[in-house]
C-alpha cells in the first residue's frame, strides 16, 4: 500500500481534491487525517488540512477496495472494538473501550486495570499514539471525516498542558531576547497545541517547518514587536580616568 497526501483549506475540501484526482466518492476513500489546518489569526499562521489516502496501487486507485470498516457510525465502532479487542490480547492488558461519537470526533476513552501501560514516565504518550495511529490508519475513512481520538488515563490531557508549558516559555524566552526558538519534533496535533498556546500571547508568531516525522512548530519575534531593552554595556558609562 502506499499513501498519496492532499491538501485543503480543511479537512472537507482536502477530500474533496482527493475524491477529483482519484475518482473516488470522498465517503468510500481510506484516509487518514495528517493536520487539520488552522485560521491565522493573532500571529497564527494559517496551514491547510492535510490528509493521506491509502491506495492498494501507487499507479491506479482501487474503486472497489473494501474499507476495514464499514462506513458510518456502526461499522466505524464494530470495527475499532474488533482492532482494540486484538490488540489488547496481543499486549496481554486489561482495559475496556467506551466509544464516544460528536459531530467533530470520535474518542476512544480506556479505561482498566492496566490503564498504566499507556501512561509512560516522561509523559510523552508514544504509546497511546502508536494505538491511535493505527486505528485511523485501518478505521478513520468510517469515521466519515472527523477526527478518531484514543485518550487513556489522563495521559493526553497532561501532554497537552506540558506542551502549553514548553510552548509559553520559549514564547518568553524570544521575547525577552528577540531570538527564534524551535521545538522538538512533533506530531500534527501536538503541533496545533503549540500553536494555540501561543496564539495567545502578544509579540511571537508560528510557523510549523521541516517534513516529515521531523516537523518542528518555529516560534519567531511577531513584526513590529518591541523587543527588550538592552542592558548598559559594562565598559561604558564610567568616569574619566583622572589625568
Amino acid at each position: 500500500m502506499r499513501d498519496r497526501v492532499f491538501t485543503g483549506a480543511g479537512v472537507a475540501e482536502a477530500l474533496a481534491a482527493a475524491s477529483a484526482a482519484l475518482g473516488i466518492a470522498a465517503e468510500r476513500l481510506r484516509h487518514v487525517v495528517l493536520e487539520e489546518g488552522a485560521p491565522g489569526g493573532r500571529g497564527l499562521s494559517a496551514t491547510p488540512a492535510r490528509i493521506a489516502v491509502l491506495l492498494e496501487d501507487p499507479r491506479a486507485p482501487m474503486p472497489d477496495a473494501t474499507p476495514t470498516s464499514a462506513p458510518g457510525p456502526e461499522g466505524a465502532r464494530a470495527g475499532m472494538r474488533t482492532t482494540l479487542r486484538a490488540l489488547r490480547e496481543a499486549a496481554g492488558i486489561d482495559v475496556e473501550a467506551e466509544i464516544e461519537e460528536g459531530e467533530q470526533a470520535v474518542v476512544v476513552r480506556l479505561a482498566g486495570p492496566d490503564e498504566g501501560f499507556f501512561a509512560e514516565p516522561d509523559g510523552r504518550g508514544e504509546v497511546l499514539r502508536a494505538f491511535e495511529h493505527l486505528l485511523q490508519r485501518m478505521h478513520g475513512a468510517a469515521c466519515l471525516s472527523r477526527q478518531l481520538r484514543l485518550e487513556c488515563a489522563g495521559v493526553r490531557q497532561r501532554r497537552d498542558a506540558a506542551l502549553a508549558e514548553e510552548a509559553r516559555r520559549l514564547a518568553e524566552a524570544v521575547r525577552a531576547d528577540g531570538q527564534p526558538r524551535t521545538t522538538e519534533p512533533l506530531n500534527a496535533y501536538e503541533r496545533r497545541v503549540i500553536h494555540m498556546a501561543v496564539s495567545a500571547l502578544d509579540g511571537v508568531t508560528t510557523l510549523s517547518v521541516g517534513e516529515g516525522a521531523l516537523r518542528r512548530v518555529s516560534l519567531t519575534p511577531t513584526v513590529g514587536a518591541t523587543g527588550p531593552t538592552a542592558p548598559p554595556d559594562e565598559d561604558e558609562g564610567g568616569d574619566d580616568a583622572a589625568s
